[in-house]
């Protein structure tokens, strides 16, 4: 079933044209380097490795936030099938033990918690974007934030991020603002005043997705 979701997805990767050649550098946030993966539409089926931990498929956005979270954190998470399905993850692991986690908690797009440094934001699934995407925020400033990430446009960066996005406070809510793409919010696991905003009871969660030929484990 994979294998045929990997050649469907790399059958319509041939009609549209890369916009950065696959593999490209594109640039660097915090030591860890970010890589074109042609056109967003391609799936790859070379692994990627830090040392002897897994990272991901190269060159994917699910690569690029875990990567980065193994260098820069020591911490990675379990193998997901799609971006998406991260908004259901509870925890993080230690890369030096598996059985030492760390909680993870999902904080809802116009929560009362701005979002913090490190953060991973994570966007719905749709039919523009059936797997969803997640990328690295890197800084956070009153009026917006910068992303780190793979697979989003696959342009080169314009600095040590990818690219910014508007961050607004509405009557005492924090919202990350994309017009055309819908954010289910950001996962904190180095902020402690995270947990009262936190969705402990995966309120926001979707459910499991029971097509007869699923691409990722929740809608």
């Amino acid at each position: 079933m994979l294998l045929i979701s990997l050649l469907v997805l790399n059958s319509l990767a041939l009609s549209e044209p890369d916009i950065t050649p696959f593999g490209t550098y594109l640039g660097s946030n915090s030591g860890v380097p970010g890589y074109s993966n042609g056109n967003c539409n391609y799936v790859s089926d070379e692994d990627s490795y830090v040392g002897n931990i897994y990272s991901g498929l190269k060159w994917q956005c699910v690569e690029y936030s875990r990567r980065w979270l193994i260098i820069t954190q020591s911490l990675t998470f379990v193998s997901v099938d799609c971006a998406s399905d991260i908004w259901h993850l509870d925890y993080l692991s230690l890369t030096s033990d598996n059985s030492k986690q760390i909680n993870l908690y999902r904080i809802p797009n116009g929560s009362q918690c701005p979002p913090s440094p490190g953060d991973l934001i994570i966007y719905k699934r749709t039919k523009e974007n059936p797997v969803g995407h997640v990328g690295i925020i890197n800084k956070v400033s009153y009026d917006d934030i910068e992303i780190s990430e793979q697979n989003w446009d696959n342009n080169y960066w314009p600095g040590n991020y990818s690219r910014t996005m508007p961050l607004t406070k509405l009557i005492d809510l924090y919202y990350l603002l994309d017009f055309e793409n819908p954010i289910l919010g950001w996962m904190s696991y180095n902020n402690p005043k995270s947990i009262s905003c936190a969705d402990i009871k995966c309120i926001t969660c979707t459910l499991p997705d029971e097509s007869n030929d699923p691409q990722c484990e929740y809608l």
